[in-house]
């Protein structure tokens, strides 16, 4: 489910290499690249990952992109953030920082790396910074396309609406086991000040939503009684490891939960 690279064979480096020309190749009339440079790279880069392994796949990925500028792949297929609360007290709506972060994304069936990504958590959205003719701009990514990203070790992975009207958008995966999924929906409150000369708004985190993801559904979990319903055939053992476990749950229930699902998972 979330985002991870796995070793490529030769063919779908080439493949995905190839897709991402493509979409650059409607740009090269706008800009003085030498066809023939880029040609080698191309083919280069394709050829000696047939022998790569994933760090070094990585690797030729962000030489290529770094060749053709971000701005010229399938990122630039968004629209421009613009800010719509003036915000103090740096309590922010996003992600750990209101600065970009050096991240991963899988977007739109393609892998980037090491690009600036931030995530708005208020309104679920994922900014990625590009380099542009007047300088620097916010995007505002296509939630659809995006699969998967990763900023600061944190896996996100995208619920698709379809799936659930209850469980959608942006999850943090805290924990990824064969038979389950633990998943974090982080969330935002907010609140309106009025100053003398302007209003300006100030971010919270609220209590998040976990949710499990098994055989295919998405499951929200608020009680020990959901647990119940999703694992029937072992209520004893939820039983017991909620009793026992009183004090983490209040503390930490993201370690709770992931060592609940752990101790659940050899049996399933």
């Amino acid at each position: 489910m979330y985002f991870y690279l796995e070793y490529q064979s030769f063919c779908i480096t080439i493949t995905t290499k190839l897709f991402r020309f493509n979409k650059f190749f409607s740009q090269i009339k706008k800009h003085n690249i030498h066809l023939l440079a880029l040609g080698l790279l191309l083919v280069g880069t394709a050829l000696s990952s047939y022998s790569q392994n994933s760090e070094e796949l990585v690797t030729s990925y962000k030489v290529f992109d770094k060749a053709i500028a971000l701005e010229n792949t399938g990122l630039s297929n968004g629209v421009e953030y613009l800010e719509q609360h003036i915000i103090r007290n740096d309590q922010h709506k996003y992600f750990l920082s209101s600065d970009f972060m050096s991240g991963n994304l899988q977007y739109d069936g393609q892998p980037y790396f090491d690009i600036s990504l931030k995530y708005n958590i208020y309104d679920d959205i994922l900014l990625v910074l590009l380099q542009n003719s007047g300088g620097v701009s916010n995007f505002e990514l296509h939630k659809e396309n995006v699969d998967s990203f990763n900023i600061r070790n944190h896996a996100f992975i995208r619920v698709p609406s379809k799936e659930s009207s209850e469980v959608q958008g942006f999850h943090e995966v805290l924990l990824n086991l064969p038979e389950v999924m633990l998943l974090k929906k982080h969330v935002k409150k907010i609140s309106k000040h009025l100053d003398r000369n302007f209003t300006y708004y100030e971010f919270e985190n609220d209590d998040p939503q976990h949710v499990i993801y098994y055989r295919d559904s998405y499951f929200p979990i608020n009680s020990r009684r959901d647990v119940q319903k999703i694992f029937p055939d072992h209520e004893k053992q939820i039983r017991i490891f909620y009793r026992s476990n009183r004090q983490l749950r209040k503390e930490n229930p993201d370690r709770f939960l992931s060592q609940l699902l752990q101790s659940l998972n050899s049996h399933l």
